[in-house]
Order: C-alpha cells, then sequence, then structure tokens
C-alpha cells in the first residue's frame, strides 16, 4: 500500500472488512461514535491524526493497538484489552478504562487536559 493511494475507511464497517482481509494502518480515519464494542482490533494502527469522539471500545481487544497522535475523547475503554497497546502523543480527554487492561500500555506524551507524561510518569 502506498500512502499516495491511500484512503481511509468511511464507515466501522469497511475498516472491519478491511482488518479482515488483512489491512492493519489505518491512518486519517474518523470512527467517532462509532460502538466498537468488542470488536477486535489487535495490532491496528490508527496513527497518526484519526478520530475517536465518543466511540464506545467497551470490551473490545486491541491488544498491541496504536492509538498514537490520535485524538481519543470521551471514548469508553471499559474492559478492554489494552495490553502493549500504545497512546503516545495522543489527545485523551475525559475516557473510561474501568476494568480495562492496561499491561504495557504506553501513554507516554500523551495530553490529558493538558498535562503531559513524561518517560517516568506512571499512569494510571
Amino acid at each position: 500500500m502506498t500512502t499516495d493511494n491511500y484512503t481511509p475507511p468511511s464507515t466501522l464497517q469497511e475498516l472491519m472488512q478491511r482488518y479482515a482481509l488483512g489491512e492493519r494502518h489505518f491512518p486519517n480515519v474518523d470512527l467517532s461514535e462509532a460502538n466498537l464494542s468488542r470488536v477486535t482490533l489487535d495490532g491496528a494502527s490508527f496513527g497518526p491524526h484519526s478520530w475517536f469522539s465518543s466511540a464506545d471500545f467497551t470490551g473490545a481487544s486491541l491488544r498491541g493497538t496504536s492509538f498514537s497522535n490520535c485524538n481519543v475523547k470521551c471514548a469508553t475503554f471499559n474492559r478492554a484489552d489494552l495490553t502493549n497497546a500504545t497512546f503516545a502523543n495522543a489527545a485523551i480527554e475525559s475516557i473510561g478504562l474501568d476494568g480495562a487492561v492496561l499491561v504495557g500500555t504506553n501513554f507516554v506524551g500523551a495530553t490529558f487536559y493538558g498535562i503531559t507524561l513524561g518517560p517516568a510518569d506512571q499512569f494510571p
């Protein structure tokens, strides 16, 4: 895939079809208000410039998924498996992480309402 010809998925259904066919890199996708509860998107990469405003990832498997340089606002990750996922340099506001698995999850450089985490900071 060359970036010159890349078109991001325009719907959740298209994203899931492309993922099922082996595609893993989805920059510039807008999944705002999408219901992604219980989906499996292990190893997907959404950065840079993807939007997840009010997206619902409740119970999703997002192992090794990258949200680096994305906008993740008012999204729900309750009970999601975020093992080794990364939110590096992401803009994060009001996300739900109740019961989420955060083993190895990277939030370095992410901005939380104007707070930036450094390499020595711990989250949560």
